[in-house]
């Protein structure tokens, strides 16, 4: 079904509501949340949500972008599920305070769980609100300014962090003012550490005449038609057909894909570097190795026997379990998913071509150059940004 061609809002049923958190588990590279929290936050989505495109938008209303933040493994306790909605009231309030009604959520990044969190607020409003069918970020970004919002000079704030509700159906918040995103992203960050490690954030109010894509100077702000790409991806992702099926399935979307090996997870190695959390992913197949380095999300694949990069960020780098575990084998996961000693298949694609411009690769390289020095043995180096395509010309 063309999902550009049909009457908006568009209902999404549960099980649509599975292929998208497929699809976007897929183009998160690694981020966007773990898949496993995203299943749990989709058993508790009980009624028909809806998504609409943004050329239908109610102009003279707001947006609000809306996230999970915190600890992965604080999700896996049981933590963070109240609170999306809590921040979501938080914001809204203050808008309507200010004479301004919010009509629909913005998805902040592609992810399993930050591209179904916005669904599951409004499965909890009493009047339907749709899920904007884009995203500002393409994937999963490791900073809340890597988001093309920021590049076209939309203010972050006011922005809201939100706990989760207490027993006494209580909980606590916090309102920012005239921050930029890396202020944000900190101030944040400190607040919900003192929620027990997770909280919701609703940041970018933004009036929806200012995402209008009738209006050819809005429309470098978002992905267009993002969440319906990763609801087509997802369902192909849920037959469980070979991943050649798959790759033909993108290249039909005109985003060229790469297999590159299909091995266990020998050694995930988990460092410290700047204050940043990073790491490296060693899979084996036979005499072949690669190493994937990330910063939460994936952002280097490395080739360590001809010693060069195979793909980086801003283009993919996805894991698909190839054996059963917990998951059926065909699952995409997060990088808060994968486990040594299971096997998967790490694929590469081609990022969404706004998210190429010179701005954005700086602030990926920025990343890539963090992680890498945190890893001084292998003696990997990457200066400049090569599109995935070219590093895999000979694939």
């Amino acid at each position: 079904m063309d999902k550009n061609l049909i009457a908006q809002p568009f209902p999404v049923a549960k099980s649509d509501l599975k292929k998208i958190v497929y699809g976007a588990c897929f183009f998160a590279s690694g981020g966007g949340g773990p898949i496993s929290m995203a299943i749990d936050f989709l058993d508790k989505i009980n009624k028909t949500v809806y998504f609409i495109n943004t050329d239908r938008l109610e102009l003279d209303k707001y947006c609000i972008a809306i996230a999970d933040m915190g600890s992965p493994d604080a999700g896996k306790e049981g933590k963070g599920y109240t609170a999306p909605v809590n921040v979501f009231k938080v914001m809204a309030d203050y808008l309507s305070k200010q004479g301004d009604a919010v009509s629909c959520i913005l998805p902040f990044e592609l992810g399993a769980v930050n591209t179904l969190i916005p669904f599951y607020v409004a499965s909890q409003m009493d009047s339907p609100i749709p899920v904007i069918n884009a995203d500002p970020a393409g994937r999963a970004v490791p900073e809340l300014e890597m988001t093309l919002l920021d590049m076209a000079g939309t203010p972050i704030c006011p922005g809201a962090v939100a706990s989760d509700t207490a027993p006494d159906g209580t909980y606590q918040s916090q309102m920012f003012f005239d921050l930029d995103p890396d202020q944000l992203e900190d101030a944040s960050r400190d607040v919900v550490i003192g929620y027990g490690g997770v909280g919701g954030l609703a940041c970018y109010p933004i009036i929806c005449s200012q995402l209008d894509s009738t209006k050819s100077e809005n429309e470098k702000k978002l992905i267009q038609g993002s969440v319906g790409l990763a609801w087509n991806i997802g369902e192909q992702l849920l037959k469980f057909q070979p991943l050649s099926s798959l790759q033909k399935l993108l290249s039909s979307f005109n985003i060229r894909s790469y297999m590159w090996i299909s091995g266990k997870i020998t050694k995930i190695d988990n460092r410290s570097c700047g204050g940043f959390d990073v790491g490296k992913v060693i899979l084996s197949a036979q005499e072949r190795e690669i190493w994937i380095y990330y910063k939460n999300e994936s952002l280097l694949a490395w080739d360590p026997q001809a010693s060069k990069p195979l793909g980086m960020g801003p283009d993919g780098i996805a894991f698909v379990l190839a054996e059963d575990h917990v998951y059926e084998s065909g699952t995409p996961v997060s990088n808060a998913d994968i486990s040594e000693g299971v096997s998967y298949n790490v694929m590469g694609f081609t990022s969404f071509e706004k998210l190429r411009n010179q701005t954005l690769v700086n602030m990926f390289m920025k990343n890539i150059q963090s992680i890498v020095a945190a890893f001084p043995e292998d003696h990997v180096n990457v200066d400049v940004y090569v599109p995935i395509e070219k590093l895999n010309a000979g694939i």
